[in-house]
């Protein structure tokens, strides 16, 4: 089961940052709320397999405009991983449940 929060680490030039990473499903759709330093606010809805789930889509992100992204993820026991590729650059969070 994914479902619950993640405490994430964002790696940024000024050095570490804290986030959180919230999810949910309901029964194949997953939604994410990921609040974190580089990704903003974002809700984004994608699918679930198991303890895998991916999402696609395109956002608005503060000073860098329209994004397309492609999000893949695991939860494994209680660690998060997340990638997400963008038109503008990767970004991967870890993080673990709270």
């Amino acid at each position: 089961m994914i479902d619950g929060t993640y405490a994430i680490k964002v790696d940024v030039p000024l050095g570490r940052k804290d986030g959180t990473v919230v999810l949910r499903t309901d029964g194949s759709v997953m939604t994410a709320q990921i609040d974190a330093p580089v990704v903003g606010k974002q809700q984004m809805q994608g699918r679930v397999d198991g303890n895998t789930f991916t999402a696609e889509g395109s956002t608005r992100v503060k000073l860098m405009g329209k994004i397309q992204y492609t999000l893949t993820g695991e939860v494994t026991g209680n660690d998060l991983r997340i990638d997400i590729q963008t038109n503008k650059g990767e970004v991967t969070l870890k993080g673990v449940r709270v």
